[in-house]
């Protein structure tokens, strides 16, 4: 079993040339490889030492690909969000996900049943002491 950040590289790597689209508009909330780049060269502007020179060129070797599709998924996405682009996709990221409308009507498992909205009234109800 590969650890979650490689299968999430994989990942990327095996749905982009099939679904090229839908993998931009997703990247752009999950903007984890550009942080590590901007990390790694600010680590470098302050120390300036050859090792973080390294840590920068590696950085950049592994994450720069992908923080790459995630500045382009970024301004892919900021021309969907304006209806400029792909208005027949919906992000995945943004809403609620794929809808089967068989829970139309139904309360969300986490809402309370009763009227006050509090967890705190249910748990004083069933838990009296006696004095």
């Amino acid at each position: 079993m590969l650890p979650r950040p490689i299968a999430d590289w994989l990942a990327l790597w095996r749905d982009l040339p099939r679904h090229p689209r839908q993998v931009l508009l997703n990247r752009s909330h999950f903007p984890t490889s550009s942080l590590i780049v901007a990390v790694s060269l600010l680590l470098d502007g302050i120390v300036g030492a050859p090792i973080t020179a390294w840590i920068v060129y590696a950085a950049l070797a592994i994450c720069g690909p992908s923080s790459l599709v995630a500045v382009t998924g970024l301004a892919a996405h900021a021309l969907w969000s304006c209806g400029r682009l792909w208005t027949d996709l919906d992000c995945e990221a943004c809403g609620d996900g794929p809808d089967d409308g068989d829970d139309e009507g139904e309360p969300e498992p986490d809402d309370p049943a009763d009227d006050s909205g509090l967890a705190v009234d249910r748990y004083r109800d069933q838990h009296v002491l006696a004095a």
